[in-house]
């Protein structure tokens, strides 16, 4: 569906740092830092509470991302509020997965080099590094079929994650969705990070960690802040290499 806005782009202006537009650049520009930028691909996309609507990001390079580059989009794809770039006409899945999951606040979608790496080999996203623990059983494959619609493959991705969190995307890359934009950014950039390790580990013919120690890791991680204090410190990280979109903020 070709996406179409019903009023005029909207102007620049100053925002408050808890816009969820100013958090969406944030998350944008921290996982570019964290090596998973996807050139002007890739999206990220919040649910607006209490709306069949989401925010979403443009084509664009991740480290670009400002507030007014955010769209809010139905999930009839129909453009609420344009920004001054219009919203990517590739994410009809967002629309798909925010009507069928009411548990999914966020989505993310990147073409992060190691997982996309691992994407080609068949080999399942495992536990070689312990924090790939916070997604075990969490990852499943998913193919691509250039000849779906974008409606039919929306609904396909749905079946494909169940209840689960990710998808590892053939040749591709890889789509993240959860519950709060800061838990989803964490996990993604986490899962580019262990994918890393996995290539490396099997390349050595390194093994993953057996199930009960994984379990074990899994329900420590849960249980503790460190998706909160990752997200925490990458976004001080943040406050210093890009001064550009602190600079929209509202000190008034």
């Amino acid at each position: 569906m070709t996406l179409t806005a019903n009023v005029s782009a909207a102007p620049s202006r100053r925002v408050s740092e808890s816009d969820p537009r100013f958090q969406i650049s944030a998350a944008r520009r921290i996982l570019h830092r964290e090596g998973l930028d996807s050139q002007v691909g890739g999206h990220v996309s919040l649910r607006v509470p209490g709306e069949d609507a989401f925010l979403v990001t443009p084509f664009q390079y991740f480290d670009e991302t400002l507030p007014e580059h955010v769209s809010k989009v139905g999930f009839d794809l129909e453009v609420i509020e344009p920004a001054t770039l219009p919203a990517s006409v590739g994410i009809n899945f967002h629309a798909s997965i925010y009507r069928a999951r009411p548990d999914v606040n966020c989505v993310i979608h990147t073409h992060a080099k190691n997982m996309s790496v691992l994407s080609t080999t068949d080999e399942p996203y495992g536990v070689y590094y312990d924090y790939a623990a916070l997604l075990l059983d969490e990852v499943v494959p998913w193919v691509d079929d250039p000849n779906l619609v974008p409606s039919e493959e929306g609904e396909l991705m749905v079946a494909a994650l169940g209840g689960r969190k990710a998808l590892l995307m053939g040749h591709h890359g890889s789509l993240h969705v959860g519950d709060t934009l800061e838990h989803v950014t964490v996990e993604a950039l986490l899962m580019e990070l262990c994918a890393g390790y996995q290539l490396a580990a099997m390349a050595v013919g390194g093994r993953p960690l057996d199930r009960t120690t994984a379990e074990s890791y899994r329900s420590a991680y849960l249980r503790s802040s460190f998706r909160e204090q990752m997200w925490a410190a990458n976004y001080r990280r943040l406050r210093r290499s890009d001064p550009d979109l602190f600079a929209v903020l509202d000190l008034g």
